[in-house]
Parts: C-alpha cells; sequence; structure tokens
C-alpha cells in the first residue's frame, strides 16, 4: 500500500503541476501553489481512502472459518423448537 500511495502522490505532483503549467503558459492564468498543493493531497488522501478498502477487501475474501463449515444465521434452528412450537405441533397432531 506503501508504494501505492507514493506513485499516486508523485504521479499527482507532476501531473498536476503540469497542467498549472500548460494552463498558465496557454492562456494566462496562474493557479496558486497553495490550490496545486491542496489539489495534490485531495488525490493523495482520496488514493490511501481506496487503496485500503481495496486491502481490506481482498483480506475478508481470504478468511475462511475456523470450524471448517459455516452456519446461516438467517434460518430458523430446526434442531431446536421452541416450547410454543412443540405445543403448535401438538395441538396439530391430535
Amino acid at each position: 500500500m506503501r508504494k501505492t500511495v507514493w506513485i499516486s502522490f508523485i504521479v499527482s505532483l507532476v501531473l498536476i503541476n503540469g497542467f498549472a503549467w500548460l494552463m498558465q503558459l496557454f492562456t494566462g492564468f496562474s493557479i496558486p501553489m497553495i490550490l496545486r498543493l491542496v489539489m495534490v493531497l485531495g488525490i493523495t488522501i482520496g488514493t490511501i481512502v481506496f487503496a485500503g478498502a481495496f486491502a481490506l477487501v481482498n483480506k475478508f475474501e481470504e478468511e475462511t472459518p475456523l470450524t471448517g463449515h459455516v452456519n446461516d444465521s438467517l434460518q430458523k434452528d430446526l434442531t431446536v423448537q421452541s416450547d410454543s412450537e412443540d405445543e403448535e405441533s401438538n395441538a396439530a397432531s391430535k
């Protein structure tokens, strides 16, 4: 992740300053250095966020359950019946 952040920092630094230089050359409008710095740091922080999220997603995909099987917690557990279900099944069978 460090390489990704450093690469994006250097690329954004070069591209933003190159764009500002070309803009000043052709239009005569100059982008202040503080605005350039804000754009470079914004791109770098965005890269940190996305690279971190990408690393977390990849880490989650590698995880395996410890027990070797997965229980689905969204369905009812068929092995355990509550007292009301027992009474309902007894009443239905009579």
